[in-house]
């Protein structure tokens, strides 16, 4: 990623990102439910190919049966726009692969 984050704050971030999401602790956390492992890994794999186009990764955690998201820029230490704009990429890889929200 070839730009510089903006910094947006807790209120814009929400505002800017799906229902899906919210702010804990100061990052952008979302969870999903895929309905098993295999489907949970398939939408890991879709994300991590987005986060590696974009050059910014999420905190996964993958488990029976929640896929679960945590988004910051940890290089200046709060959200941005580039966690807003891989938590609308997330959602809309749930949207496509059909899974929902927890």
């Amino acid at each position: 990623m070839t730009q510089k984050p903006e910094p947006v704050t807790q209120a814009e971030a929400l505002a800017q990102t799906p229902d899906a999401w919210t702010v804990d602790d100061g990052m952008l956390v979302a969870e999903y439910r895929p309905g098993n492992m295999v489907r949970g890994l398939e939408m890991v794999t879709a994300v991590v190919a987005a986060a590696e186009e974009a050059g910014h990764h999420p905190d996964v955690d993958l488990r029976y049966p929640t896929v679960a998201f945590r988004l910051v820029t940890h290089s200046v230490g709060q959200l941005t726009s580039f966690d807003v704009a891989l938590a609308q990429r997330i959602d809309a890889i749930a949207a496509e692969k059909g899974i929902e929200p927890a």
